[in-house]
């Protein structure tokens, strides 16, 4: 197994993750990711504000970046309808 660095960014400040976490592949990396974006989101949800300026970057112990996922990509708005 790699470990992956699930590290928060927004091109300006960052929250680096010094633990990170061992996964199989690419689409464990992707819901492990997925799972956190959306803990974050529901946390903002019921503090009435969502910051989508915010991403994942999925980055492996040498530094490379293999998945990034920018918080708006990670849930879906279902318009009223008209």
């Amino acid at each position: 197994m790699i470990r992956y660095y699930m590290h928060l960014r927004n091109g300006i400040d960052e929250l680096l993750d010094s633990e990170g976490v061992e996964l199989v592949d690419l689409d464990a990396v992707r819901h492990n990711a997925m799972v956190a974006v959306r803990d974050i989101l529901s946390s903002d949800l019921r503090t009435g504000v969502m910051d989508l300026r915010y991403r994942i970057d999925a980055e492996t112990e040498r530094g490379v970046i293999v998945y990034t996922l920018p918080f708006k990509q990670a849930f879906s708005i279902i318009p009223e309808a008209a």
